[in-house]
């Protein structure tokens, strides 16, 4: 396998050299090219909540539950139940952290 490997780099070293040439003088060029601005930028920085029958919810926490419930759905319509369980398991532990997370810096009193 590596014979190949390396014999398919060695035939094609004229189309892999320029390749790689113009990939490192790009990423010098991108590196000089910008500006310093001397006026400090400032963003409107918006909530990251939305509220939904008078609940408030994180949109982040949405999206990874939604993820996660096709996840389980197309797991378990595929007939791949063990599989599904494992990797169900696996991918509520970032949700499980998020919503723990979020309760815990809610009830943080600050002084």
């Amino acid at each position: 396998m590596e014979k190949t490997i390396v014999q398919f780099i060695l035939d094609n070293i004229f189309l892999f050299l320029p390749l790689g040439i113009t990939g490192i003088v790009v990423t010098i060029i991108l590196f000089f090219l910008p500006k310093q601005e001397a006026t400090p930028k400032y963003e409107d920085v918006k909530t990251d909540f939305i509220t939904i029958f008078k609940i408030r919810l994180n949109i982040y926490v949405l999206v990874y539950l939604f993820i996660w419930i096709i996840m389980v759905i197309i797991g378990v319509l595929s007939n791949f139940f063990i599989p599904t369980l494992i990797g169900g398991i696996i991918a509520a532990v970032p949700l499980v952290l998020l919503i723990i997370l979020e309760h815990r810096t809610n009830n943080s009193k600050v002084s």
